[in-house]
């Protein structure tokens, strides 16, 4: 584990959350910044205890921070707030995306690249996802605040949906867009039970629509999935408004995130759930840390 001085997270009340900070506090930490969020803060509220307590003991400064789901532009102005009041130049500074919304996710690192600091993610995988369900009752997509592209008049819509478990969150992602066409990303491999609640169900769903296509990816390689979600969309990058989103592995999120950096007309989108299973996950496994 890298010695970093500074932590940026986002709260959960899922076991890895509190084992990866285990791991992570056993660096020279000088602070740790929490995200938590409103809709989940009576669940989220033993493990940022426990991180807090941590924190006291150990002359770590500690800040948390409040946001909402409903209020996507406030949230924003609070994470611009937060990162552009504490210095972090010169700092080898850590964000742990492992229990943070994709939203905020790319919100933050976008706002991090402007700062002269040495940034890393961080993402610990868990052990075992629950066999039942992880999310469901999808609320109504959105483009991200500040990173929703530049859209063009006249011409066709392409989405990238990187998928997850739930089938209902693509379809309604489909219904939302209307797009021409939809290149469906499904993450290869049986880890987890990949293929029977992911590729086979994806697949079943949408094997009829002549205006859907899978691509496999690996968000797990060196890359995250950018190189085959870029061979499959840059012919329309200039003609087309391309809209991606990630349901899927978190570090797909990353690749998607690095295609828009490049490609800043790409519209990043956030499908949030209503209701997630509090037993999502057990335990914590590999621990995945990259320089951003």
């Amino acid at each position: 584990m890298n010695n970093f001085s500074v932590l940026i997270t986002c709260a959960s009340w899922e076991e890895r959350f509190v084992k990866g900070f285990d791991q992570i506090q056993k660096t020279d930490l000088d602070r740790v910044i929490i995200f938590y969020y409103k809709e989940y803060e009576n669940k989220t509220k033993i493990n940022r205890e426990y991180i807090s307590e941590y924190c006291v003991t150990n002359n770590i400064k500690h800040h948390e921070y409040l946001l909402s789901f409903e209020n996507p532009a406030s949230s924003w102005k609070t994470i611009y707030e937060t990162i552009d009041k504490f210095d972090i130049s010169n700092k080898k500074l850590a964000i742990d995306i492992t229990t943070m919304p994709r939203e905020t996710t790319w919100i933050i690192l976008s706002m991090l690249e402007n700062k002269d600091a040495e940034i890393y993610y961080i993402y610990h995988r868990p052990e075992k996802y629950n066999d039942e369900w992880l999310s469901r009752d999808p609320g109504r997509p959105r483009l991200v605040y500040k990173l929703s592209g530049l859209s063009k008049f006249g011409v066709s819509t392409k989405l990238v949906i990187i998928t997850g478990f739930d089938t209902e969150r693509a379809k309604q992602l489909i219904n939302y867009f209307e797009p021409e066409y939809t290149f469906l990303g499904v993450q290869k491999g049986d880890q987890y039970s990949n293929i029977a609640q992911n590729i086979l169900k994806h697949e079943t769903e949408f094997k009829k629509n002549k205006n859907i296509s899978l691509l496999e990816i690996d968000a797990y390689s060196e890359d995250h999935g950018y190189d085959v979600v870029l061979n499959q969309i840059k012919q329309y990058i200039d003609n087309s408004n391309i809209i991606m989103t990630s349901l899927g592995p978190k570090l797909s999120a990353i690749a998607l995130y690095r295609l828009h950096k490049v490609y800043e007309q790409i519209s990043l989108a956030y499908a949030p759930s209503n209701e997630f299973n509090m037993e999502y996950s057990s335990g914590i496994g590999e621990s995945i840390i990259r320089k951003l």
